[in-house]
């Protein structure tokens, strides 16, 4: 009978150790820096996904949703207002897109139904959707991932720097995140567990 390259010692320090499971792809690397940049190109560098479920954090996530709609699915879900209906805002967005993006990247389940007043602009709703002024001219900081690691089936725990988006050569500082796989219509993701970022 053949014998197992593999000794029963070797074994049981791997159990011990805990399983370590394949290393990220280019691909996946790319992928993971694509969903991390959807939380630092709003400016958000520290978030815990279990605090944000608390209802305290309402106005928080209702922000993201509504940022991160307006960054990346401007023509698709920003609707502008007629000349005299901008009482609240000269565009809006249905509440049903801010709750997508929540789950989508929080992997949280909200009712997005009441205005956020207390943010810059404010979003005021009215029964399907939020109204705000529009507003562009901040720099924008996206992420890049440059290690990552697969502790348990997944989860993993990454790590890179945060980088201008109109200068790749100009580093914000780095980041640490742990984020989750999931499936989104049928098509692999993630969802934020953590993310912490540090300036230079």
């Amino acid at each position: 009978m053949k014998k197992c390259g593999i000794s029963v010692l070797c074994i049981l320090a791997l159990l011990s150790a805990g399983c370590v499971w394949a290393a990220p792809s280019e691909k996946e690397l790319k992928a993971m820096s694509v969903f991390v940049s959807n939380f630092t190109e709003q400016g958000i560098m520290d978030v815990v996904t279990e605090e944000m479920a608390q209802p305290d954090k309402y106005p928080d996530l209702v922000r993201f949703g509504i940022r991160h709609n307006y960054i990346n699915n401007f023509k698709s879900r920003i609707e502008a207002n007629k000349e005299n209906a901008r009482e609240h805002g000269d565009v809006r967005i249905k509440a049903s897109w801010v709750e997508e993006s929540v789950l989508k990247y929080f992997g949280l389940k909200i009712k997005a139904d009441k205005s956020v007043e207390q943010a810059y602009p404010p979003y005021h709703f009215d029964g399907t959707s939020f109204h705000f002024q529009a507003a562009d001219g901040e720099a924008t900081w996206l992420a890049r991932v440059k290690k990552a690691s697969n502790p348990q089936k997944g989860v993993w725990e990454i790590s890179g720097e945060v980088y201008n988006a109109d200068d790749p050569t100009d580093i914000l500082g780095g980041f640490k995140a742990v984020i989750r796989e999931s499936v989104w219509k049928n098509k692999p993701h993630y969802v934020m567990v953590r993310l912490s970022a540090e300036a230079q």
